[in-house]
């Protein structure tokens, strides 16, 4: 919703109007049909997904079109996003930097741009010598009750950690929702960096 209200206020100050269609293409004629179909002179996707290789097509379809992604390898469409690689690494520095030696990684890194963060998160372990360990790696989706479900899954399985790098703030308040359930403090035992500055995560203790 944040993100509509931004594309809202830059149209109103170009001095065009937007429209917002709730369509999920899954194929390239999926994606096709949207811009034939649209009466929009131009499109923003959000979600770049799987849909990569798609929208790499739909270059060709002459229409124009920009996604709110990453930027992937081989990729020929324009993307709009931030940096996720350099995102991921600053934020486990940081955790890092708090002397955290043993950081959780909280995301789904199926999706391209996740992946670009767990790829950050891997370097900056790296630059601060600390050892990567595969258990400390959860799948959570961006849902509250994924993330306080990894939570609980670490604690039930007696894996130690004392930060965690969490892929969206989404995640990250999961995260702390399920540490605090358990009475886990956070940040004195266990020190969270969430992703992407939503305006909920102003609130969050």
């Amino acid at each position: 919703l944040e993100l509509l209200g931004g594309i809202g206020e830059a149209a109103r100050e170009s001095r065009c109007d937007f429209l917002v269609s709730h369509s999920t293409p899954q194929t390239y004629d999926d994606l096709s049909r949207v811009l034939d179909t649209s009466r929009a002179d131009g499109m923003i996707i959000l979600g770049q997904s799987f849909l990569h290789d798609r929208l790499n097509r739909l270059v060709d379809h002459g229409a124009p079109f920009v996604v709110w992604g990453g930027e992937l390898a081989g990729q020929r469409y324009c993307s709009v996003g931030t940096d996720n690689r350099r995102g991921g690494r600053r934020a486990t520095a940081h955790l890092a930097r708090l002397g955290r030696k043993r950081i959780a990684f909280f995301g789904d890194t199926e999706a391209p741009e996740i992946r670009q963060r767990f790829e950050g998160y891997r370097e900056a372990l790296d630059g601060a010598g600390l050892d990567y360990d595969p258990q400390l790696v959860s799948m959570a989706h961006f849902e509250i009750e994924s993330a306080t479900g990894a939570v609980d899954a670490l604690l039930s399985k007696n894996i130690e950690f004392d930060g965690i790098f969490a892929a969206s703030d989404t995640i990250a308040l999961g995260a702390i929702r399920g540490l605090q359930r358990r009475g886990v403090s956070v940040p004195e035992d266990i020190s969270i960096v969430g992703y992407d500055d939503v305006q909920m995560a102003k609130y969050a203790r």
